[in-house]
């Protein structure tokens, strides 16, 4: 642990994350969470490899904007016989690409493309995360590193200026609300936006999509999971994002879609629309990679992407219903919208008699990119493990990520579905086997170990289990009257042949390779108390709170400290979260 003392007398922690270092002083004057370089290593390289497709595109655009201007010119120049051979070849040369840009096609000698790339870190704490950006991405004109804390800001300065070039000629520090600064660059947008708040990103939505480029990537962290993935605060859920969480297992990936519900109801009022490109669920946090494109025509698929979820009380059958219709063509184009039909259950649950919950409105349309995924590993295999060290847990989600299930909302676990029916547990070879000889489609999930997706319906689910119950009975007296089991297990012939024979897709290319799918969580992890900006605040006065551990701790990158007892923060203060952006 290296300690340096800076020109204004302090000494300072430097602590060195990928090709940058940062000087820390304490938790409590600028928040950091060492935990979260999982997040920045994965954010970096998704930056990569969406850079890498838009300046694919954006050349693709010029050479063929070149195209059709030279054949314009060409057909002027030949309607205007006064003009010379040599005039036209002159005016051909100079008009024919502009001066700024270097058209591959008119020079055998590529020139390398000028930096030209803006991001915005809208809530950067340290700036860690903005010099890493500045360092280790190409192409970088600007990196803005906005914070309204004003400690904050000065950290990213200091560090600025303590990290090598062209960090110094990248980085701009800004001190500001994160949501004026957006609002402010809606006519000079950015190509990529990053939000990493304490808690919730939701109040910095709307600014975003108004600030993002067309095309551009938003990145977009909330880590208020109790909310949006736990069942206590459906009310709150709601006024944050539209929408209420789901009672269920799958509370996770239902966490994703309410998030990207949000994202996508926001910005159809502005005639964008929504393609995810990575949605994860990660240790305490969720993590999306959006592109916006400004499309009115998509944006018309907004309400058939969206849907409410309805849920069993009983057998935690789930049944989805979009909130819009659309008719498509041979290739997959709407061709029409109309109104949904529904619901698609009675009063009560045709499995087990239990009435239902409802979740939602939340995103109800894919919510990865396989192509953009595999690009990210890819640049992942070719990267410096001494800079990303988080390599092998990024392969490993990203490995479980890519082998999703498009068309299959939600998943189980079959724990789950034997605890409902009093059972034993099937494995889920066994289960993904009879589901894949019946004709369905199988896969895992990586928001939780041991789960199964499958477009297979649940009364088909539960067809297996009693299939399997055949042959590993139940014992009676653990099955209560008026139980979900009760009924499930009503003698009932199965809708498909059931075969239990191992299929040869049951087993996932990542289970046969050699890879932590699902990795232990680091010790301590955990969202770290909020940053104060100043001295820490503490209700037990006379009473010191000592932070130099913590300190240590995080110098040594161990994991996010335990959280301190002290006065609780009002997580919905907008100003006193931009204080604290994970950086």
């Amino acid at each position: 642990m290296d300690t340096v003392e800076h020109t204004d007398g302090k000494k300072y922690v430097v602590l060195t994350e990928g090709a940058a270092s940062v000087l820390y002083e304490n938790e409590n004057q600028v928040f950091y969470n060492p935990v979260q370089r999982f997040n920045r290593d994965l954010s970096t390289l998704a930056i990569r490899a969406w850079s890498e497709e838009f300046m694919e595109k954006r050349s693709s655009k010029k050479k063929n904007n070149n195209k059709r201007k030279a054949k314009k010119r060409a057909a002027k120049d030949g309607a205007a016989e006064v003009e010379t051979a040599e005039d036209k070849s002159t005016e051909a040369k100079t008009d024919a690409t502009p001066a700024t840009i270097t058209d591959p096609t008119d020079s055998k000698e590529e020139k390398k493309p000028q930096p030209y790339l803006t991001i915005l870190e809208a809530l950067s704490a340290t700036g860690l995360r903005a010099i890493r950006y500045a360092l280790e991405i190409p192409n970088l004109k600007t990196v803005i590193a906005n914070d309204f804390s004003a400690a904050a800001v000065s950290a990213i300065e200091r560090n600025v200026k303590y990290n090598a070039a062209p960090a110094a000629q990248i980085v701009k520090p800004s001190h500001g609300d994160a949501n004026m600064v957006m609002y402010s660059h809606k006519s000079t947008p950015f190509h990529c936006i990053d939000l990493d708040p304490y808690g919730t990103a939701a109040p910095f939505v709307d600014a975003a999509v108004q600030a993002i480029a067309d095309d551009g990537l938003l990145l977009v962290t909330c880590t208020d999971l109790a909310v949006l993935a736990g069942q206590g605060y459906p009310e709150k859920c709601f006024s944050s994002y539209g929408g209420t969480t789901s009672k269920t297992e799958f509370c996770h990936e239902a966490a994703l879609r309410l998030v990207l519900n949000l994202v996508a109801t926001t910005a159809a009022r502005y005639g964008k629309a929504i393609e995810p490109l990575m949605s994860l669920s990660i240790d305490f946090y969720v993590r999306l990679f959006i592109r916006i494109k400004h499309s009115p025509f998509q944006v018309k698929s907004l309400a058939s992407n969206t849907m409410v979820a309805y849920t069993c009380t009983g057998c935690n059958s789930t049944s989805c219903q979009p909130l819009g219709r659309v008719v498509t063509d041979k290739e997959g184009t709407p061709t029409k919208h109309s109104f949904p039909r529904g619901p698609p259950v009675g009063p009560k649950c045709d499995n087990c008699g239990f009435v239902h919950h409802m979740a939602g409105p939340m995103w109800g349309g894919r919510i990865h990119n396989k192509s953009f995924i595999s690009k990210v590993q890819a640049l992942a295999k070719t990267a410096d493990p001494e800079t990303y060290k988080t390599l092998p847990r990024i392969n490993s989600m990203l490995t479980v990520a890519s082998e999703e299930l498009d068309d299959a909302p939600f998943y189980f676990t079959p724990q789950k579905i034997s605890s409902v029916v009093r059972c034993t547990c099937p494995t889920l070879t066994g289960l993904g086997s009879a589901l894949l000889n019946a004709g369905y489609k199988v896969s895992p999930t990586h928001a939780a170990p041991g789960a199964i997706k499958t477009d297979a319906g649940w009364d088909i689910v539960y067809d297996v289990m009693r299939e399997f119950i055949k042959e590993h009975p139940v014992t009676e007296s653990n099955i209560k009257q008026g139980s979900p089991a009760t009924k499930i297990l009503e003698r009932r012939e199965p809708k498909i042949k059931i075969d239990f024979t191992e299929h040869p897709d049951a087993n996932p290319p990542s289970r046969k390779i050699k890879i932590t799918r699902y990795p232990h969580n680091p010790k301590n992890w955990g969202p770290l108390p909020r940053a104060t900006g100043d001295k820490p605040k503490n209700k037990n006065k006379g009473k010191q709170i000592k932070t130099s551990a913590v300190v240590e701790k995080v110098a040594a990158e161990v994991g996010g400290a335990k959280r301190e007892a002290g006065e609780s923060v009002d997580a919905d203060e907008n100003i006193k979260r931009q204080r604290t952006g994970d950086s």
